[in-house]
């Protein structure tokens, strides 16, 4: 008679396979919530604007893929209070978080210039709904710049 109890057979339990399943469950949710969900919306939003309000929110969320479904677009300026027509520096759109013109994009360089106060202007919208943030970048002594942004009404 065989032993129908092979220890090869046996499975146990995985729990970082059920971690990692689930994990994968709730971004498919989250994404596919995305067109339906004004919650989720501005949620999203915010991300790209660097302006969610709870670090546990922003930490749920880093799974999440920045896809390319917002119309992000961008105006910066080389001083705040030049807020004249003409006084736009660069104006342009970017696929995903356009704040990171400022922070490690290739074009930091340009745009940000030792002992030169600049501003930049972001508006992104998703399905109808929308949010404007505008940023000020403050140059340091040791070289390095304050980043301020503030969501505009």
């Amino acid at each position: 008679m065989t032993d129908d109890k092979d220890p090869s057979l046996t499975h146990k339990l995985d729990a970082g396979f059920f971690a990692l399943l689930t994990v994968i469950l709730v971004v498919t949710v989250w994404l596919l919530a995305l067109p339906f969900s004004k919650t989720i919306q501005h949620a999203t939003l915010n991300r790209f604007h660097f302006q969610t309000r709870s670090f546990a929110v922003w930490a749920t969320q880093q799974p999440i893929p920045a896809m390319y479904n917002l119309y992000n677009r961008h105006d910066i300026r080389p001083s705040p209070w030049d807020k004249t027509p003409n006084s736009i520096w660069e104006r342009g759109t970017a696929n995903h978080f356009p704040l990171r013109l400022f922070t490690f994009g290739d074009n930091r360089v340009i745009f940000l210039r030792p002992g030169q106060i600049r501003t930049i202007d972001i508006r992104s919208s998703y399905r109808g709904e929308s949010l404007h943030t505008h940023w000020t970048a403050t140059p340091k002594e040791d070289g390095a710049f304050d980043l301020v942004g503030e969501v505009v009404p």
